[in-house]
């Protein structure tokens, strides 16, 4: 059984009520029929998440995006951060167009920005001021999928944010930030 401390049903509550407003914007839902949940696979904690963040009515699922929140964790510094709503918009376009039987493998979500210090001094290509830590970015692969396919399918989904392609460490860095697309080969 899980324990639900103090803050974490203030965070619950807190987001409820905000997220209560808050439709789906339509081209998210547009011709699924029924709301799917999501298909996820963190590979560092081995975990499968199946959140369904939107209700059938196209409103934000609280309890789904929570489940998203973990799923994206930072599990260096056992964090979670509520992930950016444009961040879950996009993910879910994406599991859409590749299918809900296909499962989408998060190698990074949300940094703490002690995990982020940490990983720029000891890897490439980590910036600074990265989306990870607003909880804006994820690197992922995609089960069953070419990495340059992949790539591909994001950057016509992602009309409005980053597409990074890390061929050689396999995976595909998505964010909400500005539009810009990049390789990087280390």
């Amino acid at each position: 059984m899980e324990i639900i401390t103090e803050s974490r049903r203030k965070f619950i509550k807190t987001s409820a009520i905000i997220l209560s407003t808050l439709a789906v914007p339509s081209e998210v839902l547009a011709k699924t029929g029924k709301v799917q949940p999501l298909n996820l696979f963190n590979t560092h904690i081995q975990k499968s998440f199946h959140p369904k963040i939107y209700t059938d009515s196209g409103q934000y699922n609280i309890m789904g995006l929570f489940e998203l929140d973990k799923a994206m964790m930072d599990y260096r510094a056992y964090k979670i951060k509520r992930i950016d709503l444009k961040l879950v918009n996009l993910l879910y376009k994406i599991q859409k167009h590749i299918g809900f039987n296909r499962r989408i493998n998060i190698l990074s979500g949300y940094r703490s920005p002690s995990t982020n210090n940490y990983l720029r001094k000891h890897s490439y290509g980590v910036a600074k001021h990265s989306y990870h830590i607003k909880a804006e970015a994820v690197d992922i692969h995609i089960d069953g999928m070419r990495l340059s396919r992949a790539r591909d399918l994001i950057r016509g989904i992602n009309h409005s944010g980053g597409v990074g392609y890390y061929p050689n460490s396999g995976f595909i860095h998505t964010d909400v930030g500005p539009r810009r697309n990049w390789t990087t080969l280390a």
